[in-house]
């Protein structure tokens, strides 16, 4: 019996790359469980009712694009330059003056002025001298110049344009085809109408299509990530771009990673939009025959509700032994950062104690043989 005792302890404390599915049933219920993670089998309710994917990013662009938007978009900022056209009849401070003998037929004429504002958001025209113009918008800007004019000039009519602006853009960089400053209009840029400006993302980059890379938004103090392959036009994600605004697309594979019983444990990339857990074992090698036990495979996830509030760490449990396992395999997607777990069969450690009693009394063995 002490014989016996010995062994069961000591296949406990042997080296083994992962737990049996007894000691991960055991850790669920233990006090020790401090994030509190919950076991699941997998079953056909699960499978017709999967749970949300981990959409945190999309919701926060969506929040963030229901914020009420500015009501213009032409507002001049220090840095615009402007082209002031002023038209004058009669009597002109801009251009020459031409009398007619008719003079109930005055001529006009047109003056452009081309000024850029300055830091402090004036601008200065000859004759009117500073005027403030950061706070305005063109139509507004126009009228104040039209004012100082009028008791100079006789009828003056102004119109005001933004030429170039270095205020009123939003900044691309990362893995698009022509990064840099993208300038905003009245149009009301989107997120996904920035990124096709800037010639959409590089040829070049693996996953151009937007699987592997991240779409990173930067708004005040504020950080959004998303996937760009999940981004849609018609999202509430794909937000109006504000002045300001820094998008970069970063490269970010979606991997899951396989540990435990299995041939190859390793990181595995997503290679197409849609991952079955089926393939995922099967590009895993699955469980490994001698060592696994084909009842206990698990899929570890971070869930997140359907308002992407994270809940509960969820282990998914398959057996493999079952039939119907492999059905269900194959309509329940892999998430990116997915973790499959193939437990080691308790049968694998009472080998390994065999295989250590053998290497310990082998040689023993051999002098016994050798003095005969």
């Amino acid at each position: 019996m002490l014989v016996c005792t010995s062994l069961v302890s000591g296949c406990a404390a042997l080296p083994t790359n992962a737990p049996t599915v007894p000691a991960i049933t055991k850790g669920e219920q233990a006090p020790n469980n401090t994030i509190g993670f919950k076991i699941v089998d997998l079953d056909a309710n699960i499978v017709a009712n999967p749970p949300p994917r981990n959409e945190l990013g999309l919701l926060q662009l969506g929040a963030l694009g229901s914020t009420p938007l500015p009501a213009r978009t032409d507002q001049i900022r220090p840095g615009d330059v402007l082209n002031i056209n002023i038209f004058e009849v009669g009597v002109r401070l801009f251009g020459t003056t031409s009398m007619t003998a008719d003079m109930s037929a005055p001529t006009a004429s047109a003056q452009t002025v081309t000024v850029q504002v300055r830091d402090d958001g004036t601008i200065s025209l000859p004759y009117i001298g500073a005027i403030q113009a950061s706070d305005a918008y063109p139509d507004t800007l126009a009228e104040r110049i039209r004012r100082r004019l009028t008791s100079l000039s006789q009828s003056p009519q102004v119109q005001v344009g933004i030429t170039s602006t270095v205020a009123n853009v939003a900044y691309i960089s990362g893995a698009v085809s022509k990064p840099g400053r993208i300038p905003l209009s009245s149009a009301r840029e989107h997120l996904l109408d920035v990124i096709a400006i800037a010639g959409g993302a590089q040829s070049t980059t693996a996953g151009a299509d937007g699987l592997d890379l991240d779409v990173h938004l930067v708004r005040g103090d504020r950080a959004i990530s998303v996937r760009l392959g999940d981004l849609h036009p018609e999202d509430l994600a794909n937000l109006v771009v504000l002045p300001g605004d820094r998008i970069e697309l970063r490269r970010a594979a979606r991997t899951f990673t396989a540990f435990g019983a299995t041939d190859k444990v390793s990181q595995y990339p997503f290679s197409a939009e849609k991952v079955s857990l089926a393939e995922a074992i099967a590009r895993a090698s699955g469980p490994a025959d001698a060592r696994a036990n084909a009842h206990g495979v698990y899929l570890f996830r971070y869930e997140t509700d359907s308002a992407g509030k994270l809940i509960r760490p969820t282990v998914y449990h398959i057996d493999m032994m079952k039939p119907e396992t492999y059905f269900l395999a194959q309509k329940f997607e892999m998430q990116d950062k997915d973790v499959l777990l193939f437990a080691n069969s308790r049968a694998n450690l009472a080998q390994k104690m065999a295989a250590l009693l053998g290497n310990l009394f082998s040689p023993a063995a051999a002098i016994i043989y050798a003095t005969k």
